[in-house]
């Protein structure tokens, strides 16, 4: 049994096993002899404030079978918290509908083809407020610029080429993220090539970061409702 030393105790406990010659309800007198006849010492130990001599580990309590499958079943039925759930009211067919999801969205644990409605919808509310506002000019350089620098890719993937499907599930963000592992892979085999095509993948990627931040759906769940509602005309008919 481990047993601790008196705090305010200064000696070097001998290297020989002691004897316990009293004990009481909070200490223990044991008497520790030396190999020299006639000499000992005795020592005090206080049961309660002691610590522990022992450095051997000391086995943990094995989990019950029953509280081990219980916690498998948490850790697999586990999943992340969809974000931006949709709480207000809006029309219940708008071309921001994608945009205006009841159930939040998880953008670890979605289809490219979901993603596209998303990002189609913010276009087009990028597209419709800028028609509305009078603004006739390109959207070049603007976000609507920096969103169909997503909607390219999405449209061109070849699922052939792929493990997964336009309705698997994956996670989005570290699908753009593979792209510029893919880019600057083929940069390094071919640098004159595929020069720009890194620069084009990370501002994908840039994008897509901001598409899919609970702040930004957020801040375009409440432009859209507020351009519906504000809307009394028929937009000039531009093609987003």
């Amino acid at each position: 049994m481990a047993v601790q030393v008196q705090q305010n105790a200064l000696f070097e406990v001998p290297k020989i096993s002691p004897k316990l010659i009293r004990k009481s309800a909070d200490t223990e007198i044991l008497e520790c002899r030396t190999t020299k006849k006639g000499t000992f010492m005795t020592i005090n130990f206080n049961i309660h404030q002691a610590v522990s001599l022992t450095t051997t580990n000391q086995p943990k309590a094995p989990i019950a079978p029953q509280q081990q499958v219980i916690d498998a079943k948490k850790e697999v039925e586990a999943e992340p918290e969809a974000i931006a759930a949709f709480t207000g009211e809006a029309q219940k067919s708008s071309p921001y509908s994608a945009l205006l999801n009841p159930e939040g969205f998880d953008f670890s644990n979605m289809s490219i083809n979901e993603f596209k409605g998303i990002v189609d919808a913010v276009r087009k509310l990028e597209s419709d407020t800028q028609r509305a506002s009078g603004n006739t000019e390109s959207l070049r350089g603007t976000f609507w610029d920096d969103v169909m620098g997503v909607k390219g890719p999405l449209d061109n993937i070849d699922f052939a080429e792929k493990t997964f499907s336009a309705d698997d599930k994956i996670n989005i963000n570290a699908y753009f993220e593979s792209r510029v592992d893919e880019a600057q892979q083929m940069r390094k085999e071919h640098p004159r090539s595929f020069s720009k095509v890194v620069g084009y993948a990370q501002s994908a990627l840039s994008t897509v970061e901001k598409l899919t931040s609970e702040s930004f759906i957020k801040e375009y769940q409440a432009k859209a409702v507020e351009f519906l509602k504000s809307q009394d005309t028929p937009l000039i008919k531009t093609q987003a």
